[in-house]
């Protein structure tokens, strides 16, 4: 029984699927830390941008 019970491994890919995932996501929550600030900067310079241009219509 003991025997039976350590080859079934039917477990260890549901355990190995959740830390893929828990890995995943530390990587996400370290890289919008480092880059959050950067891309809000970046969206704030592009719609300050958009918000000072100016359009010209054709003329006739």
């Amino acid at each position: 029984m003991l025997k039976s019970f350590l080859k079934d491994e039917t477990g260890a890919e549901l355990a190995e699927f959740a830390v893929a995932v828990a890995l995943l996501v530390a990587i996400a929550v370290v890289v919008y830390q480092v880059l959050g600030d950067a891309i809000w900067q970046s969206n704030t310079d592009t719609a300050t941008a958009i918000g000072d241009a100016s359009y010209t219509a054709p003329g006739p």
